[in-house]
């Protein structure tokens, strides 16, 4: 992703995440831009589409009609803004940064975890204890994925920071040390 597009992403998903805290809709919003999410995951092109010249501005209008019906006032104006600024191929980077602010906002951290093996429900249970702890937070939610080429340990990345603690990574480290 472009640096300029990781700027309108944070830009206008605060944006959203202001008006929808000063109308005390923030669940609300944060619940029309999942279904919003959905569309764009259905319809991968749709942000280019969007942005692009293959369709009239007329043609885009009746697809933005379509798309907003659902929504509210709030939901609705910030789509149509979205579209005048040209950044609809952003739309999905915008409703991220929406998310991210909505877990803040509610005490809630989102924690990517790589391990070599499915974790166990009680490893899952145990880092999640120890992580709410560690940036006193109310809730973590672990995003698990599993990759064997770590061969082993867990990768962590939470609130911008990394913790590699892999198998892998050691085993480089020391060929590196070696080396030199």
């Amino acid at each position: 992703m472009k640096i300029d597009n990781l700027i309108a992403d944070r830009k206008y998903g605060k944006a959203l995440f202001e008006i929808a805290k000063e109308n005390k809709m923030i669940d609300e919003v944060y619940q029309e831009l999942l279904d919003l999410r959905a569309v764009f995951v259905e319809v991968p092109d749709l942000g280019l589409i969007l942005s692009d010249d293959r369709l009239e501005s007329f043609e885009k209008i009746d697809i933005l009609h379509e798309l907003d019906k659902d929504f509210s006032d709030v939901v609705s104006k910030f789509i149509y803004v979205i579209y005048d600024y040209g950044r609809m191929k952003e739309m999905p980077g915008i409703i991220d940064e929406f998310e991210n602010l909505y877990y803040e906002n509610k005490g809630i951290l989102i924690v990517d975890v790589v391990s070599a093996v499915e974790l166990t429900d009680e490893e899952s249970k145990d880092l999640e204890e120890r992580t709410v702890k560690l940036y006193e937070v109310n809730q973590v939610i672990l995003r698990k994925k599993v990759d064997p080429s770590i061969l082993g340990g867990l990768i962590i990345q939470a609130n911008h920071r990394v913790i590699d603690n892999s198998v892998k990574k050691q085993l480089d480290d020391m060929h590196r040390e070696l080396l030199k």
